[in-house]
């Protein structure tokens, strides 16, 4: 990933500013803030909820998942790739407050296919954070994939029965419809405090009406504070 350009305090409160404007133009706005301050503000969303639960979707090697562990009552690490699976339970799988779920989190229970890199054994450590269950995804292949558990996410959150502190959600296109099935659950997942996703809408066609629009819910929803960039 290519560094991005330190940009100044005042230009990040003008975004901020003009991101309250109404209609595109503020939502251009608030797009930019979000993705600009995405990384600082999940770190000090970490530290206002330490002691509370967390969950990492879409885990991969455990990255956030250590990140979380050190702040967390509890993490529950989600990553349905076999590969990606071992590597987070040699890199957390040693913290007691670490759940590790080899599923993918999704809207039901069952088993889906997981679909890899195209050029997954190239480079393992890199590429096992592209795979996904669509296989329309411009990076995957349907000659390496695997039937991987499915696990509802919304009935796994009422059965937690307890407030979360930090929800990361990156599983590489099934964000779209995991986050409808949230934003039609007010109740549920007010529950969460802070969301922090990462959307997948120009590698997987048909996505972008639908990710805009959850962009836009986004812009005006207070509890959960969602970032989607």
């Amino acid at each position: 990933m290519a560094a991005r350009k330190k940009i100044s305090k005042a230009r990040l409160l003008r975004f901020w500013l003009l991101a309250w404007i109404p209609g595109r133009f503020g939502q251009n706005y608030f797009d930019r803030y979000s993705a600009l301050t995405a990384m600082g503000a999940m770190r000090r969303a970490i530290e206002e909820c330490e002691g509370m639960t967390f969950i990492d979707l879409g885990a991969n090697v455990g990255e956030f998942s250590e990140m979380m562990a050190a702040r967390a009552g509890k993490v529950f690490a989600f990553e349905p790739d076999p590969w990606a699976h071992q590597q987070l339970v040699e890199r957390v799988g040693k913290h007691e407050n670490v759940e590790i779920i080899q599923a993918a989190a999704g809207i039901e229970d069952g088993h889906i296919t997981l679909y890899r890199h195209k050029d997954f054994s190239d480079d393992p450590l890199i590429n096992s954070q592209f795979s996904s269950v669509f296989v329309s995804k411009n990076n995957v292949t349907s000659e390496e994939a695997y039937e991987v558990r499915e696990i509802d996410f919304l009935r796994f959150l009422r059965e937690i029965d307890e407030d979360i502190g930090v929800l990361k959600i990156d599983i590489e296109g099934a964000e779209v419809a995991l986050l409808e099935a949230l934003f039609a659950e007010p109740r549920l997942f007010r529950r969460v405090r802070y969301v922090f996703a990462e959307t997948h809408e120009n590698k997987i066609p048909g996505q972008s009406e639908q990710v805009s629009r959850l962009k836009a819910r986004a812009r005006y929803t207070r509890r959960p504070v969602a970032n989607l960039f």
